[in-house]
């Protein structure tokens, strides 16, 4: 009878441990760069909480959120994650207007050096055209022709560039002024 008793008492402490809880996660209207084990990828920007992907949930570039989520605790995991986020509701989402900037840096390379392999895709930035680049996949980036010679001669040389940004539309950012 011990025995069960221990199983139990163990089993009912281990489901609490791993127990899931409702929180709010505010988002910013921007996604960040974030280095993560072999490469770089974009995450969600949030202000108090550290979370890097919400299941269920669809970000638009250019509006703050603030969410209910689940978190699951998962780990920790051999990259550091510990919870896991599902989304519960949205409780607000606001468009930023005209005179919000931001700050944000631009990597042109996805690992940290070029990968000379078939079908691996090394750059982070793809030209649509003269002045538009589309960054990861993600979010166009519009740079004005006087800023574009430096924006050029800097990402060719596989640096990365940081500076002041403007929402165009949820699609579509302009690069302001470069630090």
């Amino acid at each position: 009878m011990k025995h069960v008793l221990f199983i139990f008492v163990f089993f009912s402490l281990n489901f609490l441990a791993h127990a899931q809880k409702v929180i709010t996660i505010t988002l910013e209207p921007f996604m960040t760069t974030e280095n993560y084990e072999h490469f770089k990828r974009l995450v969600l920007n949030s202000s108090n909480y550290h979370v890097v992907y919400i299941n269920g949930f669809d970000f638009d570039w250019g509006s703050h959120y603030v969410l209910e989520v689940e978190e699951n605790k998962i780990g920790p995991l051999s990259d550091g994650t510990e919870f896991e986020y599902d989304l519960v509701k949205v409780v607000s989402k606001k468009s930023v207007d005209d005179s919000f900037f931001f700050k944000m840096s631009i990597d042109p390379l996805r690992y940290y050096s070029v990968i000379d392999e078939p079908n691996i895709e090394n750059y982070t930035l793809n030209i649509i055209n003269d002045t538009v680049y589309k960054y990861m996949n993600e979010i166009e980036i519009e740079i004005p022709n006087e800023i574009n010679k430096s924006f050029k001669q800097q990402t060719d040389n596989l640096k990365s560039v940081r500076g002041k940004f403007k929402f165009l539309s949820k699609d579509r950012i302009r690069l302001i002024q470069l630090f």
